[in-house]
């Protein structure tokens, strides 16, 4: 959501047909592959991995008659094998932010588009991500993509949603706006019964709505995620708070008391806080350690979106990465909309955009901070907001979290094991094993010595269809 507002397969032994992403899983022998353990941070000797029925059936020494049998045999020896990835901030179906008239009031709003949320699940899956958590939208649009992917009508990842947050405001097709705690427990329980797999609380809130949003999340056995700003992360998460979005905690309570009041004093409204803030505030102070013991003590959920924020950043320039990916991957409405109205940092001059590009440093000291807790880490990109393309995107906050100093292996665990046990689907999701479901990647190197392998993969095994090189540029939209 808005931080503020709202390959042909030539290794084939057999005769088969290449499969198509629609068609239905088949007896699959994955022969000769390294499986990369992302918890031990290490890769096997090469095994051959049998799939039936959409799971990992057997895993055995290669060329294994019981894990060949009967199967499609692909040959992938010197190849790696790792669970798909997971992104846990991603807006399936969010279309354009717009501004309209409505009599005399004026009306914003971003409604969900079924067109979008297809082509954003065929881009996702054609750059490994094979399951997402959607944090804010409407849920009726969220039961038509499941019903849709249930019929094989597309192709696109497994989805966690959250319907609209709760906010001291609504906005139409984003926000349900609340003012009591009854609001909060009526809204709750309306988003439960219409299938909300978590909730998402907003920066309006109260500490007194935010504490009934969370105990009525619970009630009805639901995390609770929330986006803050006014209140402080540290007095949130003895709320019984699940889990933090964003790396930006820009409330004044988590700065020390004389760097509070010279941000209070002098901070404009908006966007400005996403480097403002951080020009107050010292990643390796006592105020960052108060923040990095309360992560080790309460281990939220929390995806840092270091993409979102820092795709702002370099808007301005002509060579942004960000801009070259969304004019190839984003839906055209969504692009338009970016390119002609919505951004992150409207109203931003060049010293801002000089300004926020300064702090970056202290952003990334503090990823690798929160991401050597105990914290339960997982990696998100706000996709459908400004300049964040689908799929690609969550391959650009994998290398800035690298880049920050936090260790592949702790990214790789953090995008699959981590973000799955984070869904309550850690017993069939987000690892190599017998039993659980076959959403892979087929990698060409290892990607615990180097990222890139992640991005550039070989094959996508999804619910145990094989999607080859070929498959996967169609996918991405790339032919």
């Amino acid at each position: 959501m808005h931080p503020l507002i709202p390959w042909s397969v030539a290794g084939l032994l057999s005769c088969a047909p290449l499969l198509s992403a629609q068609a239905s899983p088949t007896t699959l022998a994955l022969d000769g592959v390294r499986i990369i353990d992302v918890e031990r941070s290490r890769s096997s000797a090469p095994r051959c991995v049998r799939i039936e029925d959409g799971r990992i059936a057997r895993i055995t020494h290669p060329g294994s008659r019981a894990c060949q049998r009967d199967a499609t045999v692909v040959s992938l020896a010197d190849r790696y094998l790792m669970p798909g990835l997971i992104d846990m901030h991603a807006h399936l179906s969010l279309g354009p932010m717009v501004v309209r008239q409505d009599g005399d009031a004026i009306v914003m709003e971003a409604l969900p588009d079924d067109a979008i949320a297809e082509h954003n699940a065929a881009r996702l899956v054609g750059f490994g991500v094979t399951t997402i958590r959607n944090p804010a939208g409407d849920l009726a649009a969220a039961a038509r993509y499941k019903a849709r992917l249930a019929d094989a009508a597309l192709t696109g990842p497994e989805s966690f949603d959250a319907g609209h947050v709760l906010n001291d405001a609504g906005l139409p097709g984003l926000a349900t706006g609340v003012t009591t705690t009854d609001d909060v427990r009526r809204v709750v329980a309306e988003q439960v019964d219409a299938g909300a797999d978590w909730i998402k609380l907003y920066t309006g809130l109260s500490p007194e709505l935010l504490q009934a949003g969370i105990a009525a999340a619970h009630a009805h056995g639901r995390p609770a995620v929330a986006h803050l700003e006014e209140i402080a992360w540290t007095d949130a998460l003895p709320m019984g708070l699940d889990g933090l979005v964003h790396l930006m905690p820009v409330s004044p309570d988590l700065l020390a008391p004389a760097d509070a009041e010279g941000y209070v004093a002098s901070r404009r409204p908006a966007t400005f806080a996403f480097f403002e803030w951080w020009e107050h505030f010292d990643p390796d102070g006592a105020e960052a350690d108060r923040l990095v013991a309360a992560f080790d003590q309460y281990r939220p959920v929390f995806d840092a979106t270091l993409v979102a924020f820092h795709a702002a950043f370099v808007q301005d320039r002509d060579d942004s990465p960000y801009r070259r990916d969304a004019e190839r991957y984003a839906h055209p409405r969504l692009l338009a909309n970016w390119t002609d109205f919505f951004t992150f940092a409207i109203g931003w001059e060049p010293a801002d955009f000089e300004r926020a590009r300064a702090i970056w440093p202290k952003v990334q000291r503090m990823a690798a901070r929160l991401y050597a807790t105990g914290a339960r880490m997982t990696l998100g990109t706000d996709m459908s907001n400004p300049w964040i393309a689908p799929g690609v995107s969550l391959h650009h906050e994998m290398a800035l979290l690298a880049e920050a100093g936090v260790p592949n292996a702790h990214i790789l665990r953090a995008g699959t094991a981590s973000a799955a046990d984070a869904l309550g689907a850690g017993d069939r999701l987000g690892r190599v094993a017998v039993g659980h479901e076959a959403d892979l990647l087929v990698l060409d190197g290892d990607p615990l010595a180097d990222l890139a392998h992640v991005r550039d993969a070989r094959a996508v095994v999804l619910d145990g269809r094989y999607l080859d090189r070929a498959a996967l540029s169609a996918l991405r939209g790339e032919e």
